[in-house]
């Protein structure tokens, strides 16, 4: 789909394709899988509260260690643009992030309260202060994900200011959302608004939203001619070998070698009373690759031991289910 690759400053991103930061999700043991099938440019963290990295031990959590087989990893952050923005470079520094994101995307309700994602997206000038506090110290790669903002008159004269605010302060590219901020993730994402966007700003535009297959995106390729890449998000849950699906590279995928593979590199970033949560989050997505995905999720779900989930999930997946030919994330 991309036969160019995207080469921002010191990086080439080849093939221009990225795992999404999600929350609960990308930690170091989810990008350890996807790596593992490869096909991908770059894999993000999950969102990370800059004030929360001045207190951690940078590159020794899940949140923050970052694996040679990685490759490209973006760190993402949630800044509000009034933290010592400097100070938490300084920290990253430890865990050797190939690029930074600020996150100027994110609607949840325990998110804004604190100035981050769509709130400093809507904030002119705390939006300015994150990227020129981020910029200053920062001589690498730095990227903003957005959604096209609030649902209301001016809102295309809105995204456009903030996008030559980017420009101007030597932001290199955008990942872009077409939703808006209020619909989450109920209404399809606009791929049709990709040419308006591109045309609109000087920065390389990344497609992000509702990337499902590779046959998708065969099949709406006139809607994403104008992108330098895409993103996908929530279905890299479901099959983390999307990327290589993209590629034409996936080989014949064993669904109980995936689901032991999370689970064995889980166990081995996090504390157990915190992996039995990443576990049955990631179950919760992998299931859908099943016809009757739901009895699995259920098993695991109200498993209370690691052992437990073990003994339900691989009793589950030995006996060969059958699969559903379109899984889908709507309703997750």
């Amino acid at each position: 789909m991309y036969p160019n690759p995207l080469v921002l400053k010191n990086l080439t991103i080849d093939p221009p394709l990225f795992c999404a930061p999600m929350a609960g999700v990308t930690h170091s043991a989810f990008r350890r899988l996807v790596a593992g099938f490869g096909g991908y440019g770059a894999l993000f963290t999950e969102m990370l509260s800059g004030k929360a990295l001045l207190h951690e031990k940078i590159g020794a959590t899940p949140f923050t260690k970052k694996r040679d087989c990685e490759g490209i990893v973006w760190f993402q952050l949630a800044l509000s643009g009034e933290e010592d923005i400097a100070a938490i470079i300084d920290a990253l520094q430890a865990a050797r992030p190939s690029a930074l994101d600020i996150n100027a995307a994110c609607p949840a309700p325990e998110i804004l309260p604190r100035g981050y994602g769509a709130a400093l997206f809507r904030d002119r000038a705390r939006f300015t202060q994150a990227i020129v506090s981020v910029r200053r110290p920062w001589k690498g790669v730095l990227t903003v994900k957005c959604r096209l903002g609030d649902d209301e008159p001016g809102w295309q004269e809105k995204l456009v200011e903030r996008l030559k605010i980017m420009e101007d302060e030597g932001v290199d590219a955008v990942f872009v959302h077409p939703r808006f901020f209020n619909e989450k993730l109920k209404r399809r994402a606009r791929w049709e608004l990709f040419e308006w966007i591109a045309s609109i700003t000087t920065l390389p535009v990344i497609g992000n939203g509702d990337i499902v297959s590779a046959q998708q995106v065969r099949d709406q390729s006139s809607s994403l001619n104008h992108v330098a890449g895409l993103m996908a998000g929530r279905m890299a849950i479901v099959k983390p070998w999307i990327f290589s699906e993209i590629t034409g590279n996936c080989a014949a995928i064993d669904y109980a070698h995936v689901w032991k593979n999370l689970f064995s590199y889980v166990v081995d970033d996090f504390p157990p009373e915190k992996a039995i949560g990443r576990i049955k989050e990631f179950t919760k997505y992998f299931a859908q690759n099943f016809m009757f995905g739901h009895e699995f999720y259920r098993a695991v779900q109200t498993a209370s031991s690691l052992e437990m989930i073990g003994e339900k999930a691989l009793g589950f997946l030995e006996a060969k289910p059958a699969l559903t030919n379109y899984p889908t994330v709507a309703g997750l």
